[in-house]
Formats: C-alpha cells, sequence, structure tokens
C-alpha cells in the first residue's frame, strides 16, 4: 500500500511511538519503513490525532 501510495505522490504517514510498554518498561524500537518525504509521529493514536490532523491542515495550506 505506500508503495503505491508514493507511485501516486500521496504521503505515508507513520504513527507509531517506536516501541511499546511491557511489565512497567518502554521496550523501544526503530522503525525500519520511513522514507524520505513520510511524516513519522512518535506517538499513540490517542496522543496524536488531534496534532496530526493540525499538521495535515497546515500543510494543505
Amino acid at each position: 500500500m505506500q508503495a503505491r501510495a508514493r507511485e501516486r505522490g500521496m504521503q505515508v504517514v507513520y504513527l507509531d511511538p517506536e516501541g511499546f510498554w511491557h511489565d512497567g518498561e518502554f521496550m523501544p524500537y526503530p522503525l525500519e519503513g520511513p522514507q524520505d518525504g513520510d511524516l513519522v509521529c512518535r506517538a499513540t493514536a490517542a496522543e496524536a490525532l488531534p496534532a496530526l490532523v493540525n499538521v495535515l491542515k497546515q500543510q494543505r495550506g
């Protein structure tokens, strides 16, 4: 899906805190898929969606 979106000139958005909680400890992991021009938001959906909507609106002008 990401490849098709890029072929069509669309921006790929990653919404991922780059880790997870396990037994009270945050376990980080790197995102391997983002490419130049992708938008990476390092937060949970509940934390980030309001801010992400604002970012996308600003990009549209």
